[in-house]
């Protein structure tokens, strides 16, 4: 029989992770890349640029930790530095997922409820689990768990 805890991380892994990373991380990455060699090989890398990609980065490391948080369950077994550095990958990655989705909802474009509905369900899964995660996480920072 699976137990809670295990039925919670395959829940997360299904929900929070597979879509995300299998869909969204591929494109992210070539984007990422694409845009640096462009302004690289154009000699024109810009304040923009920069940013783009230090936003697409921001999001890679976010589900890179939050698959370490999940399938570590918490990452207990990590010391208190290494919980630490979770927490920040996963705080840079919500920001980003959020800030995708702030951007979609400010910037001017009627986006219907499919395009709304497809991003909802790519960062929605993602944004919940590492702030269930992060609030672990914090919780063993602040009491001070080794």
């Amino acid at each position: 029989m699976i137990g809670q805890r295990r039925l919670r991380q395959v829940v997360e892994v299904a929900l929070g992770l597979v879509p995300t990373t299998f869909l969204l991380l591929p494109f992210l990455l070539a984007s990422a890349l694409g845009t640096a060699m462009a302004a690289v090989a154009g000699g024109a890398v810009d304040r923009a640029t920069v940013v783009l990609i230090g936003w697409v980065l921001a999001g890679v490391l976010g589900i890179a930790a939050l698959w370490v948080v999940v399938l570590s369950d918490g990452a207990a077994r990590l010391g208190r530095g290494g919980r630490l550095v979770l927490a920040v990958g996963l705080l840079l990655g919500i920001a980003a997922a959020a800030r995708w989705l702030w951007v979609m909802g400010t910037g001017g474009h009627r986006y219907g409820a499919a395009t709304w509905t497809v991003w909802l369900l790519l960062l929605g899964g993602p944004i919940v689990v590492a702030s269930f995660r992060l609030v672990q996480l914090w919780s063993s920072l602040r009491d001070g768990a080794a």
